[in-house]
């Protein structure tokens, strides 16, 4: 039985984050593994078989997943559990900190001890120390961020011994050692974010590439990041499309492959009276990218805030710190974000979603004194007994749809920044919606 229960302990520390007290999910673990493996004389069983039936029976929501080898690869090594709720959440995003604890831990370092930090500090150390991680490697040391695919792809590479000049190097050797596949018909997606599943595959893969294994290889993908590596791209190193342009390219001093004609075709809200070909040749902060990097990381890490509630887990410090990115002009909207999180425990709420900002999007409003960051944004409402003001948006109750459980939506939208510091300490404006300023929202099916 003790091999057992080390197994279970291993694996409920990887993913110990606020989310889940690891107390709680110890002891449910300890109780459906350990139970469903014991015979009747407590003695455990050996067939190896039986314990692939037991984790399928425990978490029922991995059972014909598409990662479901690499998801009992994982358990049966003490990599990783599932949540309290007795189900393992395969398509859970991934933080950057969790990925670096899962890389560590499946591939043998030496961590050490706690040293009173935060629960990642000394991950965040060894794998710096031991060649995993760069501080270039991501655009901010926020820890509790969704990793995206790019950022895990830097991590792979290099835990394969590898390592690259530019990101599109990465992807590149990613892609053509197997670590990663394309998304759909290949496409590379490195703004995407990363799933429990989608990491727990990348970990199996990057283990078989350092025993020796050559793994398959996405072809189209493959031809996809060799096309990037000769491509021009921007300061973020994405790809510029020179063919099938939207109708008003010449709003914008270039149009990106990964976002389609539609995005950028989206009409302007009405008070928008620059477009961003205009602040390309004359506005100090568009021309910055230090500037543009700060902007698109705040609006982001509201939406992230915004886009991602559990009744289980929230409490106060998500208003503190949703607040946080917000203009802090007006501080009734902090007030108002305390009440919504009593109101997301009382109707029992649950939303998932994401929001990627993109810089070379960026309008302005000269009237009002704002900008607006074009982004793309896609969600699901999980989980609410009472469907009024689900979602912290002040226009929720006036969108053009009635949103349905369980069911994904996907748009485009302006987000406003304003500022009551200076000029380009921007802070996503109180008057920010899904809802209003002409965005485009929609079922993603």
């Amino acid at each position: 039985m003790k091999k057992i229960l080390l197994v279970s302990t291993a694996a409920l520390t990887i993913f110990s984050t606020s989310a889940f007290h690891v107390s709680s999910v110890y002891a449910l673990e300890k109780q459906k593994i350990t139970n469903t493996l014991l015979d009747p004389s407590n003695k455990v069983k050996d067939d190896a078989s039986q314990l692939v039936n037991a984790v399928v029976a425990t978490f029922k929501d991995i059972k014909g997943h598409w990662a479901e080898s690499s998801i009992l690869t994982s358990i049966k090594q003490g990599i990783v559990s599932g949540y309290p709720d007795g189900l393992f959440h395969p398509d859970n995003k991934v933080t950057r900190a969790e990925f670096l604890k899962l890389t560590l831990v499946s591939s043998g370092y030496e961590v050490g001890t706690t040293n009173g930090g935060t629960w990642y500090s000394l991950y965040v150390t060894t794998a710096k120390a031991n060649n995993l991680y760069n501080e270039s490697d991501f655009p901010s040391s926020d820890w509790s961020k969704p990793m995206t695919r790019l950022e895990m792809v830097h991590v792979a590479v290099r835990a394969i011994g590898k390592t690259a000049a530019s990101d599109k190097e990465f992807m590149y050797i990613a892609v053509k050692n197997g670590l990663i596949s394309g998304v759909g018909d290949g496409k590379l997606d490195p703004d995407g974010t990363t799933t429990r599943a989608q990491a727990l595959t990348v970990i199996d893969r990057i283990n078989k590439v350092r025993n020796g294994e050559t793994l398959k290889v996405d072809r189209v993908a493959l031809a996809n990041a060799e096309k990037v590596m000769n491509a021009k791209t921007d300061f973020w190193g994405h790809v510029i499309r020179t063919t099938d342009l939207p109708k008003n390219a010449k709003n914008y001093p270039y149009i990106l492959e990964e976002y389609p004609n539609e995005m950028y075709e989206m009409k302007p809200y009405k008070t928008i009276d620059t477009n961003s070909m205009q602040l390309s040749k004359t506005d100090i902060a568009f021309n910055s990218k230090p500037t543009l990097d700060m902007w698109k990381k705040t609006t982001e890490s509201y939406y992230d805030q915004i886009l991602n509630v559990d009744y289980r887990t929230i409490n106060e410090t998500w208003a503190t710190k949703t607040f946080s990115y917000m203009n802090q002009s007006n501080r009734t909207t902090l007030a108002e974000m305390k009440r919504y999180v009593k109101w997301v425990k009382d109707n029992k709420i649950v939303i998932s979603g994401s929001l990627t900002a993109e810089p070379s999007m960026v309008m302005r409003s000269e009237k009002r004194h704002m900008y607006f960051i074009r982004s793309k944004f896609e969600f699901t409402l999980k989980s609410f007994t009472k469907y009024d003001e689900v979602m912290f948006d002040q226009y929720f109750k006036a969108a053009s749809i009635k949103f349905k459980k369980g069911k994904k939506y996907e748009g485009y939208v302006d987000i406003p920044l304003s500022t009551n510091a200076n000029d380009y300490d921007m802070k996503v404006s109180a008057a920010t919606s899904f809802f209003d300023f002409g965005s485009v929202v929609r079922s993603a099916e």
